[in-house]
């Protein structure tokens, strides 16, 4: 939460079984935070006189998966937040179809309320947990984006080789998985890393300059397109897109590799099958007193 309080305005508090969550405002900036052992999680943000734009580092890091794919039609997105970025994929790519799971319905009423998200025919919400979700899924995606967080940790079930090899199901030939890695805080990185190459075929990593968030793609091919044929990408892509995604940086992590090496061992699953729906429900829990297997620190 913002240290400087004298402008700073609770707009609401909602305590569900998922999260204790507040959205505030300061100066020009409207946010979403969760709250978790006596911290406070930043989810979202948007700036009031410009709602539309992608005012979080992270979120901007997520267009990356567009370099490889700039025309897909169906997206899937776990984890809602305020909606910033399918509202903003919504109005760049209007005949492409997203769909979008939550967990957390008062996730879902706060993003309509406070952050401009409106569903429509090609913008669904699904109200459920995101690894149910894509176990019941059939249909293939072009794209998959994770960003699925809780106050001061990640489900373990959406971070193991299992829930890839899962995802997998739900994705075309051609398609790209892009998660959100958190930012410098979390140490188990490696891991993440190591998780994904176990599954994945490529696995490029984007860090921002300030370390304030990390960013993995990852690709069903290891047949990595030279720079010129992406850069012919990000040409095609939106005004928007291309606003938001700068080519330089991002052509300039590729070039360098990210310093995020592999290690540690692989995240599997830590339950039986038949154990899949009450584990899914203890991981989502917002219980203090639960040990978390993928815990998150504050860096905020």
């Amino acid at each position: 939460m913002p240290t400087k309080t004298e402008s700073l305005r609770i707009l609401t508090r909602s305590r569900t079984p998922f999260n204790d969550i507040y959205v505030i405002e300061q100066e020009n900036l409207r946010e979403m935070w969760f709250k978790g052992g006596g911290q406070f999680y930043l989810q979202s943000r948007i700036a009031v006189d410009s709602p539309d734009d992608l005012a979080l580092v992270y979120t901007r890091l997520l267009l990356a998966p567009f370099m490889w794919n700039p025309n897909p039609v169906r997206i899937l997105l776990i984890g809602l937040g305020g909606g910033v970025l399918p509202r903003f994929l919504h109005a760049a790519f209007p005949e492409m179809e997203i769909d979008v799971v939550e967990l957390d319905p008062g996730v879902i009423e706060l993003a309509r309320r406070y952050f401009h998200f409106k569903e429509s025919p090609r913008l669904r919400i699904f109200q459920g947990d995101g690894r149910a979700f894509v176990k019941q899924k059939t249909d293939a995606y072009d794209m998959v984006f994770l960003d699925a967080f809780k106050a001061g940790s990640v489900p373990y079930h959406l971070k193991t080789c299992e829930f890839y090899r899962e995802i997998l199901q739900s994705m075309k030939k051609d398609g790209v998985l892009a998660t959100n890695l958190y930012g410098k805080s979390n140490s188990l990185k490696p891991r993440d890393r190591k998780t994904l190459e176990s599954v994945f075929q490529s696995v490029s990593l984007f860090d921002d300059p300030g370390g304030v968030a990390t960013v993995c793609v990852a690709l069903l091919s290891n047949e990595s397109a030279p720079p010129e044929v992406l850069r012919k990408f990000i040409i095609h892509l939106p005004e928007a897109v291309q606003r938001n995604l700068s080519w330089l940086s991002n052509r300039d992590m590729i070039d360098a590799g990210s310093p995020i090496e592999p290690g540690g061992s692989v995240f599997k699953d830590d339950f039986e099958a038949s154990e899949f729906f009450k584990t899914v429900q203890r991981n989502n829990r917002n219980d203090p007193f639960f040990n978390h297997p993928y815990p998150i620190r504050n860096s905020s």
